[in-house]
């Protein structure tokens, strides 16, 4: 559904356009959108290709090997490379690039190309001179990051209950009733699927330990009527205790008989813009950073035990590859006890020890965090299905970044406490307000998040100085898929869920 905003903005695209034709050029007459397909030989699709021409223009196939590049001014001369690990890269000179599928021939790289010394290095060898060589060849602060970045969750309500035991100064008829009104509401989305999605494209700007972030352009693709997120069931009913409390109070906050507040203010229990998708810089900024610091420090992550304990895995060295011009070593490990948590692959730069890309799972059963303490709390809480791929690229100054990430994961959450609401009493005359409701809240949630870095460069102090702080930005909301939205911009190509969104409702 759009907003007025929306409509003057497309009316505004659409009279842009046409005086552009009147005047004999469009906008877009200087630039060059092209769609395609890659596959290899069996037809299947290579996803996260990558589709480069120059060091200008570049994008990403998505999963379903689909991609669409933008490029602005190609000139005859120009040569789109498309490439991907294991294949040999496909050469198209920029004039014969047009939407079509392109198929890429399987490398076979010999061990005479790539041998560095007389020596075989095992596994575990290689695996110790890349952990050893990390921290001096992965660029982290003093960078300056064009992004692009998708989310996506998919939440399962399993359970929600919410009721008022105790409003100071409201009869036990209020309170059955407002409860009843409650009841309801939640009674009705119990057991619903909820999906949306969530797309940036910005600026990120990092210079020792603080960073900024400028978003220019931002998508959120959600259908507000049939899916809520937590956030905003959860203001929904939090709502409904807005008239027991008094707004220029403040109240001490109790869960059984452990404080959590001392001295809460209302507005901060009722602040309006509780969906943290809408509009504020600072918590796309800490989602980008945290997703970042993901993928970028995987050598300091204790959760990742194939780096370390290797006595818990097997490791096979299956043999050569090329990534992005890059000889490396193609290491997969899979479990040797029960304790491991995972299986996957590691290509290793033969040269440098650099990781350049890396694919791990976890396995059916295992758990990143699990706390339960159901009985004795009322809270349990765990990770997993986790599934990630991180691909890195090698900058003029040597260092390596992340080009390419994707994390998804599972999580389920229950929570069932009763909440106290305790008014501070400013005189000693005056009445002991209290406030006490119970809920349970138990939800299970896959998410995923696709980062794409479009350009990397070294910044100095000042440049960091003159970024200009952006705190908050306005996202375009959408309830069906709209092409073109993002013309223009070199992105992650939208896969068939996103394409299909608001088309049908099957999940």
């Amino acid at each position: 559904m759009f907003t007025g905003r929306h409509f003057k903005f497309l009316i505004l695209k659409k009279l842009v356009l046409l005086l552009g034709l009147v005047l004999g050029t469009s906008l877009f007459t200087k630039a060059q959108s092209v769609s395609g397909k890659i596959v290899d030989e069996a037809q299947n699709p290579v996803p996260y290709a990558t589709i480069q021409m120059g060091d200008r223009y570049g994008v990403i196939s998505n999963i379903d090997g689909e991609f669409t590049l933008v490029v602005r001014e190609p000139a005859e001369t120009d040569t789109v490379i498309i490439s991907y690990l294991g294949f040999e890269s496909l050469k198209i000179p920029a004039v014969q690039f047009t939407e079509k599928t392109y198929v890429l021939k399987e490398q076979v790289t010999e061990l005479d190309e790539v041998l560095v010394s007389n020596k075989q290095l095992s596994p575990e060898e290689i695996i110790a001179k890349m952990l050893d060589a990390a921290p001096q060849l992965y660029a982290g602060d003093d960078r300056s990051q064009v992004f692009f970045m998708r989310n996506q969750e998919n939440q399962r309500l399993i359970d929600f209950t919410f009721e008022i035991d105790k409003a100071s100064k409201s009869s036990r008829a209020d309170l059955k009733t407002i409860n009843q009104e409650i009841g309801e509401l939640t009674e009705s989305i119990v057991g619903s699927r909820f999906r949306f999605f969530t797309e940036y494209y910005g600026d990120y700007i990092k210079w020792e330990d603080s960073s900024k972030l400028k978003v220019e352009k931002a998508v959120i693709l959600k259908d507000k009527d049939r899916d809520m997120s937590a956030e905003e069931i959860t203001k929904k009913l939090i709502n409904t205790v807005r008239p027991y409390l008094e707004n220029d109070a403040t109240y001490k906050v109790k869960t059984g008989i452990i404080k959590i507040e001392d001295s809460l203010k209302t507005d901060e229990m009722f602040e309006e813009d509780i969906d943290s998708v809408k509009g504020k810089t600072r918590y796309v900024k800490s989602s980008l950073r945290w997703r970042l610091k993901g993928h970028n420090e995987f050598y300091k992550d204790d959760d990742l035990d194939f780096f370390r304990k290797q006595n818990r895995y097997e490791y096979t060295l299956e043999g050569y590859s090329n990534i992005g011009g890059e000889s490396v070593y193609v290491i997969s490990f899979t479990p040797d006890r029960g304790s491991a948590q995972f299986r996957g692959k590691m290509y290793i730069n033969v040269f440098d020890f650099a990781l350049m890309r890396l694919e791990y799972e976890m396995l059916e059963g295992e758990r990143l965090q699990n706390i339960n303490l159901k009985f004795l709390l009322g809270i349990k809480y765990r990770e997993d299905r986790v599934k990630v791929t991180s691909e890195y690229r090698k900058n003029k100054e040597g260092k390596y970044y992340l080009k390419f990430g994707r994390k998804s994961s599972g999580m389920y959450a229950y929570i069932s406490r009763p909440l106290k609401f305790i008014k501070n009493r400013t005189e000693a005359s005056s009445d002991r307000q209290v406030f006490k409701m119970d809920f349970t809240f138990e939800i299970d949630n896959v998410s995923s998040s696709e980062i794409y870095i479009v350009e990397s460069r070294e910044i100095t102090a000042d440049d960091y100085k003159s970024f200009e702080t952006q705190e908050n930005f306005e996202p375009v909301e959408i309830e069906a898929y709209d092409a073109s939205i993002w013309e223009g911009y070199n992105i992650i190509a939208p896969i068939e869920a996103i394409r299909t969104y608001g088309k049908t409702e099957v999940y």
